[in-house]
């Protein structure tokens, strides 16, 4: 089984601020730094600090060089990943805030991933293997519809949520991974009520597997009738900007190593929440190793 994350790259414009900027405002930051993000970047060094080996492809810019050197010092392969010599790589803005984050994202070549390089790269894929995606990269249903075709196992992180998501093939998808604003989304309820998301969720995919996250009340995973609840470790939390991402690259690396949902569910969220005590996004995530040497 080889697993393939087809997901965005940015660079993260992070700006520390004791309020988020208002309208008309013009606002002085604490600090500010830059960073390697994208959820597809920070999951794949997820994927890989919880032990997987994983393949990252996706397209960056004339400025990328950066990236594919960051994802191989975490021992990421890169061989899928397109140099785009002609456009600039995504990038994100960031405003930090008591911990909380509002963030705007500008695609780059994030969304000039086309179908040829789709299909050349699903080529090095068969039945069994696994797909990662999430909503930052251009030709989505294309990349859901061939995966699907090569009987590969699909995992979608809906983030972020957004119409277009309901324009992809979602009867293909084996697995979705969603917080509680997602997951509402998706289930097309307007409520935050986490029962009402579950059981939105449950009406709108009664076959498919769904691990929903909320915060300080924990996570779930719903599947048909099967619910399984997680309690959430509380901690401190710094900055939750790779959180969401910890938690789905810890999950799916656990229930694709033996199946066991529960224990997949503790295991991711025990690495988000020491991935909210520090500050940053792929930097924060822990390994397997020291969460084994932690925690036992």
């Amino acid at each position: 089984m080889k697993v393939l994350n087809f997901g965005s790259l940015n660079y993260d414009h992070v700006y520390e601020v004791d309020h988020f900027v208002q309208p008309k405002e013009t606002l002085s930051s604490l600090s500010y730094s830059r960073g390697f993000g994208g959820k597809g970047l920070n999951q794949s060094i997820a994927l890989k600090k919880a032990g997987l080996d994983v393949y990252h492809a996706g397209r960056v810019g004339y400025d990328g060089q950066d990236f594919i050197d960051y994802l191989n010092s975490y021992g990421v392969d890169t061989t899928y990943l397109v140099k785009d010599h002609r456009n600039a790589s995504g990038h994100a803005r960031i405003e930090v805030c008591n911990a909380e984050n509002r963030i705007v994202l500008y695609g780059g070549t994030n969304q000039m991933i086309d179908q040829e390089q789709i299909d050349s790269t699903l080529e090095h894929f068969e039945e069994g293997d696994v797909l990662l995606i999430q909503n930052e990269i251009s030709e989505m249903t294309h990349l859901i519809t061939k995966a699907h075709e090569r009987g590969m196992y699909i995992a979608f992180n809906t983030a972020p949520m957004n119409s277009k998501v309901f324009t992809y093939p979602l009867d293909m998808i084996d697995l979705f991974i969603v917080n509680e604003i997602e997951g509402a989304g998706l289930a097309g309820v307007e409520s935050d009520d986490y029962d009402d998301i579950v059981a939105g969720l449950q009406r709108q995919y009664p076959e498919t597997a769904i691990v929903l996250t909320v915060g300080e009340a924990g996570s779930y995973y719903i599947c048909g009738d099967t619910v399984i609840h997680q309690d959430a470790y509380p901690v401190k939390a710094v900055d939750t900007t790779a959180a969401g991402d910890t938690f789905s690259g810890f999950y799916l690396a656990s229930y694709l190593n033996d199946g066991d949902v529960q224990k997949a569910l503790d295991l991711a969220s025990r690495a988000s929440s020491i991935t909210v005590q520090e500050k940053g996004a792929a930097s924060s995530i822990p390994s397997i190793e020291w969460l084994k040497e932690r925690f036992g």
